[in-house]
């Protein structure tokens, strides 16, 4: 008799238990199938899209447009779905302009391609909205060569009467001599370093588009930028008769990739005549300009310092165009007096294209400590923010546009929190924990530390999927943002400064102490993983500490003058060491993980990309070397073709799977 109630119990709790959808799997990366960049035509009832998806073949991702009507069905735009991306509407509601990696129609190649490992190169291309066979720009006789893709230098973007077409582009020269080519040698030529080999200085043009497209669809292609600097973002002025854009023409040059700290300037440029004004001259960068409605002023981002950190605190500029000569002045200086207490949150970069609310009132995006908020002020009544209605959102997503990667279905997801505590020196230190679900692992979890790059970034939430893959298999993820993180203020940002590897490391440990101390994590089964200056960290711990079971050192920075000398950007080690490696050779000695791989007894990982600009893969090597030498368990894997982000699926699958398994192959008492 007492069996029936088990019974009843276990057809009870079954469902419930069976309910429960699987953690995310590695298989998952290969099947993303996603709508972006959606367009709803004017007659409300088509909406054009990119479809993003893998192709299981060559397990890469390829993207193309499709479109779908009000009844639901779904198709391919253009037969064989060659490559499409970026697109947008004419003003006339007409045109698609997207760009593409196409060839042209007799398959010759629309322009040199770049190395796989730099930002994917294109063209530009017209559709008709009514349908027909898309059309290049200017087709093989066009003036310019490589259509940039990024989002500092690079912008595609209608006149205000939709008669010409801006847009970003090198000009598609080889820089090398008939003595290169001949001999097969190459001369080292100063360039924009990770994301941009291949490219030449990007220059601005502008296209005068034909009534009626044939077999291009430019009547005249005019460059608006001399020499051979890199201009970006370029904006129309509201009447169409100028533009504005930002860059670098100084001697010395470095790469804007994760890094704005040069001295980038804005330059008008009026197309009757080409002629090029500077508006501004501060000492720092100032980029990101956006012109008001009434085409009287500009705002955009800027700093006081150059050569500063990698990303600064930036301050809101105002520039003044309805005067002979342009002036300018900061609504609030977050590097002045009162900067503890600022009137608004620092803007972050890039300003969005639509921040003018009307010809007085701007909002941007700022960040505080996890948090990212919007901000707004009067340009006209003070610094102070104002309540102001949210910022016009996104169109919001058509009913019409199919469910993103439906072959996936639902996953297990870990919650993810805020925590807070106080450091070796009282200083309040934030950071994200990501526990693992309560039918995967109970408290207290095996803890992996996964420090951000940088290291003036921060952790926002633990929603990613890396985060997820190992918190759905047992490890609270503990990503802290440690003193010199962004979204803290400047004191906060800078406190890092000559100290690389002292006050932020102790910020880790003691959050890692919190931690234990609150039944959270286990104080013996500690493992870390990190990227960049999180790999930097990685090093770093290990050789001061033996508390971690095993670590995984990805793309590092393990040795500070070898970091000078052969990365993208030298200023990152000039301005957080406070010198030139020959000035201060004892403090970069003392800073680099590679002077303290003696004292490393952790099992240690080294993962690192072949072609990574900023942080080369020497060090990898020489970290690894040694490690081995002083008898230390370690591996190396080299991921060819890849920059300083891993970003081919194949070799995503297989740093996450190699993660994990070297940290479940550690998991064992010391």
């Amino acid at each position: 008799m007492r069996l029936i109630p088990s019974l009843v119990l276990i057809v009870l709790l079954s469902p419930a238990l069976a309910e429960e959808p699987p953690p995310p799997q590695i298989e998952d990366i290969y099947k993303t199938d996603a709508a972006t960049d959606v367009i709803t035509l004017s007659d409300g009832k088509t909406a054009l899209y990119v479809r993003q998806r893998v192709d299981q073949a060559s397990r890469t991702l390829k993207q193309s447009l499709w479109q779908v009507d009000d009844t639901g069905k779904a198709a391919a735009v253009e037969e064989g779905e060659p490559d499409a991306s970026s697109p947008m509407l004419s003003p006339d509601g007409k045109w698609i302009v997207f760009l593409s990696t196409r060839a042209f129609a007799d398959g010759t190649p629309a322009f040199q391609p770049v190395p796989p490992y730099s930002d994917p190169a294109a063209d530009i291309w017209l559709m008709s909205v009514a349908g027909g066979k898309a059309i290049p720009l200017g087709g093989k006789a066009k003036p310019y060569g490589r259509v940039i893709t990024d989002k500092f230098y690079g912008r595609v973007a209608f006149s205000p009467d939709g008669k010409k077409l801006l847009f970003v582009a090198d000009e598609g020269r080889d820089l090398r001599t008939e003595a290169e080519k001949r001999n097969n040698v190459l001369i080292v030529r100063d360039d924009q370093g990770e994301g941009y080999e291949g490219y030449g200085p990007t220059q601005v043009w502008v296209a005068d588009l034909k009534e009626a497209p044939d077999d291009a669809a430019a009547a005249k292609i005019t460059k608006l930028t001399p020499g051979d600097f890199w201009y970006g973002d370029p904006q129309w002025s509201p009447d169409g008769s100028f533009i504005v854009c930002h860059a670098n023409r100084n001697a010395e040059q470095e790469s804007a990739r994760y890094s704005i700290n040069h001295n980038y300037d804005l330059w008008k440029i009026t197309l009757a005549d080409q002629s090029i004004e500077q508006l501004t001259t501060g000492p720092g960068p100032e980029f990101s300009p956006r012109i008001a409605p009434d085409g009287k002023r500009l705002v955009c981002l800027s700093s006081p310092r150059f050569k500063g950190p990698h990303i600064d605190v930036f301050n809101l500029l105002v520039v003044d165009l309805d005067s002979q000569a342009a002036s300018s002045h900061v609504v609030f200086d977050h590097h002045g007096k009162g900067m503890d207490k600022p009137p608004y949150l620092a803007p972050t970069t890039p300003l969005p294209d639509n921040c003018w609310r009307d010809n007085q009132r701007v909002w941007f995006n700022a960040i505080s400590g996890v948090k990212s908020r919007t901000q707004a002020v009067n340009l006209d009544a003070g610094p102070q923010a104002i309540e102001d209605t949210p910022p016009p959102p996104p169109p919001a997503r058509s009913p019409l546009i199919p469910r993103s990667s439906p072959e996936i279905g639902k996953r297990l997801r870990a919650e993810d929190e805020i925590i807070h505590w106080k450091s070796f020196d009282g200083l309040e230190i934030e950071g994200v924990l990501t526990k693992p679900p309560a039918s995967i692992a109970k408290p207290p979890f095996k803890l992996l530390v996964m420090p951000h790059g940088g290291p003036h970034h921060r952790a926002t939430s633990g929603a990613g999927f890396d985060t997820q893959f190992f918190a759905t298999r047992g490890y609270a993820v503990f990503q802290p943002n440690f003193r010199g993180s962004t979204g803290y203020g400047l004191k906060f940002l800078d406190a890092d400064h000559n100290d690389f590897g002292g006050g932020d490391m102790k910020d880790i440990l003691t959050g890692i102490d919190f931690l234990v101390k609150e039944g959270i994590a286990d104080r013996d089964r500690q493992f870390v993983y990190g990227v960049s200056y999180g790999g930097y960290m990685t090093s770093w711990l290990v050789g001061q500490t033996t508390q971690f079971r095993a670590a995984v050192a990805q793309n590092a920075v393990t040795d500070l003058n070898v970091m000078w000398h052969l990365s993208d950007l030298q200023s990152w080690t000039e301005h957080d060491m406070s010198g030139m490696p020959w000035d201060v050779a004892e403090r970069m000695r003392q800073h680099s993980p590679l002077t303290y791989a003696n004292k490393v007894r952790t099992p240690t990982l080294i993962l690192h990309a072949t072609n990574d600009r900023r942080c080369p893969v020497a060090m990898g090597k020489m970290f690894h070397r040694a490690l081995k030498e002083n008898g230390v368990e370690t591996q190396m894997v080299l991921y060819p073709d890849e920059g300083h982000p891993i970003k081919q699926l194949p070799h995503r699958e297989d740093v996450l799977t190699r993660v994990l398994d070297w940290f479940e192959q550690h998991d064992k008492p010391k």
